[in-house]
C-alpha cells in the first residue's frame, strides 16, 4: 500500500501556508461545494470587496438570484487571483524568453 502525501495547502493569492481557510468563493448558500484556500488576510479582503460592491451572499430561495450572486462572488475571487498573478508577472523583464 502506498502512502499518499497530502499536498501543502496554501493561499491562492499569496502562497502562505499560515491561517488557511477554505473560503466559499461562490457563497456557502449558493455553491457550498466550491472552496478556495485563502489566508486570513485575503479571506477578509474578499469579504470587504463583496461588501463594497453590495454582493450579499445570504440565502435567497430564488435560484436565478443565487446563481447570479455566486457568479459575482466568483468574479471577485478570480479578480483577486489575477491581480496577484499580474503583480508577480509585471516584475519580470520585458523581453520574451
Amino acid at each position: 500500500m502506498k502512502l499518499r502525501v497530502q499536498p501543502e495547502v496554501v493561499c491562492v493569492i499569496c502562497g502562505t501556508d499560515k491561517n488557511i481557510e477554505g473560503n466559499h468563493a461562490g457563497g456557502k448558500n449558493h455553491l457550498p461545494w466550491f472552496k478556495l484556500p485563502f489566508c486570513e488576510r485575503h479571506h477578509k479582503q474578499f469579504h470587504r470587496l463583496l461588501e463594497s460592491v453590495a454582493v450579499n451572499l445570504r440565502y435567497t430561495p430564488n435560484k436565478l438570484k443565487r446563481l447570479g450572486l455566486a457568479a459575482l462572488a466568483l468574479t471577485i475571487a478570480l479578480w483577486m487571483v489575477l491581480q496577484a498573478l499580474w503583480e508577480t508577472v509585471s516584475q519580470l523583464p520585458d523581453e520574451n524568453t
